[in-house]
């Protein structure tokens, strides 16, 4: 008798890991990108869609140097997605002249470079800006908590030199006041960042986890950050 259940809960075991493999081994529904154009304002604005599967919503994103990237659930009609991009146009149209001002002004292919900001000249920059970061990180911050639902204190502004943001035990989170002239995509990742240290105070694989849940391109969007000045 008890050699029979004994390979009965081996063939069930060995079950159970069979399926364990199936679902792991599973492959990742595919991203499928294409190029599109809109007319926003009279501007003819091209811009890459990417129909994402694990995307809960639309997202728009001005990266470095102007490019307009849209990211949907394949759901979402082209005509919905459209609309979207219209009641945005305001900003997109600011967001990408402001990039490809910056990127003049870097020497895009040259040698020239913007100049570096003096102390009084990055102060009058943060005092300029910090009312706009704090709407913006206090806005982004109740949007993406109310997924999580984490407890926080505080949202601050802060005129740092190599940190975005941080948060603090106490559960306050902090933010640069640059995050008001990221783009929306990555100013989304700096917010849910910072977030998830409410719940992982630190740099695990679960925290990772918690970033993914809302923003599924971390990794390329954490690079694209670093690479901010």
């Amino acid at each position: 008798m008890i050699p029979t259940l004994l390979k009965l809960k081996r063939k069930i075991n060995k079950l159970r890991r069979s399926i364990k493999t199936a679902r792991t081994s599973r492959p990742a529904r595919p991203i499928k990108t294409s190029e599109n154009q809109i007319t926003l304002k009279g501007q003819n604005v091209p811009y890459v869609l990417r129909l994402n599967p694990r995307s809960k919503s639309i997202r728009l994103a001005i990266h470095s140097g102007g490019e307009f990237t849209v990211t949907a659930p394949p759901r979402v009609t082209q005509k919905m997605i459209e609309h979207f991009i219209e009641l945005k146009a305001d900003w997109i149209l600011e967001k990408i002249a402001h990039f490809k001002k910056f990127d003049l002004a870097r020497g895009s292919g040259s040698q020239a470079s913007a100049p570096r900001k003096t102390k009084a000249q990055q102060r009058a920059e943060y005092l300029a800006l910090k009312d706009k970061a704090l709407k913006i990180a206090t806005e982004k911050v109740l949007h993406w908590n109310a997924f999580y639902n984490f407890k926080f204190n505080k949202i601050s502004i802060k005129n740092q030199k190599t940190r975005w943001g941080s948060c603090s035990k106490n559960g306050n989170l902090n933010f640069n006041y640059k995050i008001a002239l990221l783009p929306e995509n990555l100013a989304d990742y700096l917010v849910v960042h910072e977030i998830a240290h409410l719940g992982q105070f630190n740099h695990s694989a679960k925290f990772w986890a918690l970033v993914a849940q809302t923003i599924p391109d971390y990794q390329t969007l954490r690079k694209e950050l670093k690479g901010v000045k």
